[in-house]
């Protein structure tokens, strides 16, 4: 089975946004709560464009300031965090057992934190397997909690699952503060039904990085058809394509935000799911911004 993507965005060139922040990660659930296999039939017809949306202001609860962590051959591993109060931190892998895998106290200091977690040393060399592998993080704060999403992988390998090849975030569009996401045009031989799930994250330097989706702090799966061609559901008779949107999503007046976005799909093959995450570029106009749009 092959898995690519489409190309239809041209080159990319390097960021031209200073102080880029860390990825993000996965997204809320990333590899966990899958819709059921599509039921044979008809095509599913076109999933209307996604709605206006905005930026929300940080909240009080606690966030990853870093969206991804490294364990070393001891079993180390250090999370970032953006905080509000001094707190606790657990980690779990799903696919590593039901059981935590790790717990730290950390104090909060400035509005960040680092929780400092140490992991049994039988786990290291079965995540080493995995990476990069998903897990889940609770923060517990006084009377604030959240459980959010991390890329894990062992020391010296990489934690990002890399970026679709076309698609992405539109930046300034249509207003300076404003920002579209574009779906990538999922290609794949032969051709099979596949789930998509569209999110956008956005970071501020006080409250790290916080997940927007279609129903807001969650999203929901969008049903098509991918083929050697690209989403079936996409093309037109003409041949051009009439790719999915979303937005536009309103960045707050004020205050520096950076925004990425990012893509789960699910292949079903004979009714078994392929699940794959990957992140987009970003772009004003037609010209390549990197991985990011940055609102100042």
């Amino acid at each position: 089975m092959a898995l690519a993507c489409g190309s239809a965005a041209g080159a990319l060139a390097p960021a031209a946004v200073a102080e880029e922040p860390p990825l993000p990660g996965p997204p809320p659930g990333a590899g966990a709560g899958f819709p059921l296999p599509p039921a044979s039939g008809p095509m599913a017809p076109t999933p209307p464009a996604g709605p206006p949306g905005s930026i929300a202001p940080a909240s009080g609860r606690p966030a990853l300031a870093d969206g991804s962590g490294r364990v070393s051959a001891g079993g180390r591993l250090t999370l970032r965090i953006a905080c509000r109060a001094s707190g606790q931190a657990r980690l779990d892998v799903t696919a590593l057992g039901s059981a935590p895998l790790a717990r730290a106290r950390y104090r909060c200091r400035g509005g960040r934190a680092a929780a400092q977690l140490r992991l049994a040393r039988a786990v290291v060399p079965r995540l080493a397997r995995l990476s990069p592998a998903v897990g889940r993080v609770t923060l517990q704060e006084r009377g604030a909690a959240a459980r959010v999403s991390v890329a894990l992988g062992a020391a010296g390998r990489s934690t990002s699952p890399g970026f679709w090849s076309d698609g992405g975030l539109q930046c300034a569009s249509p207003g300076p503060r404003q920002t579209y996401l574009v779906g990538p045009n999922f290609t794949v031989s032969p051709a099979t039904s596949i789930s998509v799930r569209p999110w956008i994250a956005t970071y501020t330097s006080a409250g790290g990085w916080r997940w927007l989706g279609l129903n807001g702090g969650a999203s929901r799966w969008l049903q098509l058809t991918a083929t050697p061609a690209g989403v079936a559901q996409w093309l037109q008779p003409t041949g051009a394509l009439n790719p999915w949107t979303w937005g536009p999503i309103t960045a707050p007046p004020s205050g520096s935000v950076s925004a990425i976005g990012l893509f789960e799909v699910i292949y079903w093959y004979g009714g078994r799911p392929t699940y794959v995450w990957k992140y987009t570029h970003s772009f004003v106009g037609s010209q390549p911004a990197g991985a990011f749009c940055a609102f100042p």
